[in-house]
């Protein structure tokens, strides 16, 4: 309830931030006249492109990263409980890439295999799926009963740059310089073309699979105590990893289609959740996850823009400056404590 009361007030602040600053007494009028009333564009109490700003401009973008921040940060702590790593992460497992190179490939080439505007996502989804799947497979050669930690690093590591590769062919063969230049930038990561109809996809997927996520806690839960304990106590474990793996993989192609890759809000943000509360019960660290990627993204979103007055910098490259170290630092505590759990 703390978080959500926090997240509340940090979306109302982070509309009010910046080239142009509102006072967050205006931004709450236009929210709250927009929600339970009826809204005049204009007037004394702000003016028309105050409305403007902030109604069709930020609140979109702050929402969608709201969304991004809690759907990366919940398929993070999914997937560290799925693999018992705790360095695994959409990103840094090659999933963010899959679902990139498949957005690219739908960008920069006439073939549709999904109508409309849903070619997109589609393509995003078949190759973060892919790249989900050989992942997993990689990292379980040689022993085919347990995931390796080191395996499963290598085994991203190489997926991430073969799946960066056919993105970079594909902008290499691409002729159309506008498609080129929209690719290059999206690939840096950005919530700055967000827009009130490209809200419902994302919402839809980062809700339904934190529902589903938490609702299937105590399963998460039987399989951080090992394969082997969670047979014994009933579950199917193969059949579970890979239908947790594959939602994951259509939550992050739904945001990598429309923010690009944004790296690391996965491996962090669990992490900082499990310490702070001192549990790894996942019918908690879930939700907790979810609201605390969100506060995390929209502030880095608000910093990405405020920071440097009118220029803005694209929010991966600000998460990976955070993220980054924080990566480093897990490699760290985990050679010097010994310790290759999540905790």
């Amino acid at each position: 309830m703390l978080l959500l009361a926090v997240l509340l007030v940090s979306v109302v602040l982070t509309i009010s931030i910046g080239a142009v600053s509102i006072d967050a007494g205006v931004v709450y009028k236009i929210l709250k006249a927009q929600l339970f009333g009826t809204a005049r564009t204009g007037g004394s109490e702000w003016t028309t492109p105050q409305f403007h700003i902030v109604w069709n401009v930020r609140a979109p973008r702050v929402l969608l990263g709201m969304f991004t921040g809690a759907g990366l940060a919940v398929c993070g702590a999914v997937m560290q409980a799925l693999t018992l790593n705790p360095i695994a992460d959409p990103f840094i497992l090659g999933v963010s890439s899959g679902g990139s190179a498949g957005a690219a490939l739908a960008l920069l080439t006439p073939i549709m295999l999904f109508s409309g505007s849903g070619q997109v996502t589609g393509m995003a989804f078949i190759g973060a799926s892919l790249a989900s799947m050989l992942v997993y497979a990689m990292s379980r050669l040689g022993n085919s009963s347990r995931i390796q930690p080191v395996a499963l690093l290598l085994s991203g590591t190489a997926v991430n740059a073969v799946m960066s590769a056919i993105t970079n062919i594909l902008i290499f063969l691409a002729k159309s310089p506008e498609s080129i230049a929209t690719v290059y930038y999206w690939q840096m990561g950005s919530i700055a073309s967000a827009q009130w109809k490209t809200l419902p996809l994302p919402a839809f997927a980062v809700a339904g699979s934190m529902l589903f996520f938490t609702v299937n806690g105590l399963r998460f839960n039987v399989l951080m105590m090992g394969d082997e304990d969670a047979v014994a106590l009933g579950l199917k474990v193969n059949g579970f990893r890979t239908q947790m793996m594959l939602i994951s993989a259509f939550v992050v192609a739904s945001l990598v289609s429309v923010t690009g890759i944004i790296g690391f809000v996965g491996l962090m943000v669990p992490h900082l959740v499990r310490m702070a509360l001192g549990l790894t019960d996942n019918r908690v660290v879930i939700p907790a996850c979810a609201l605390s990627g969100a506060l995390y993204l929209i502030w880095a979103d608000a910093g990405a823009r405020g920071l440097f007055g009118a220029a803005e910098i694209p929010l991966g490259i600000l998460t990976a400056f955070v993220g980054a170290p924080f990566f480093v630092f897990l490699l760290l505590r985990q050679r010097m404590t010994g310790r290759g759990g999540i905790l």
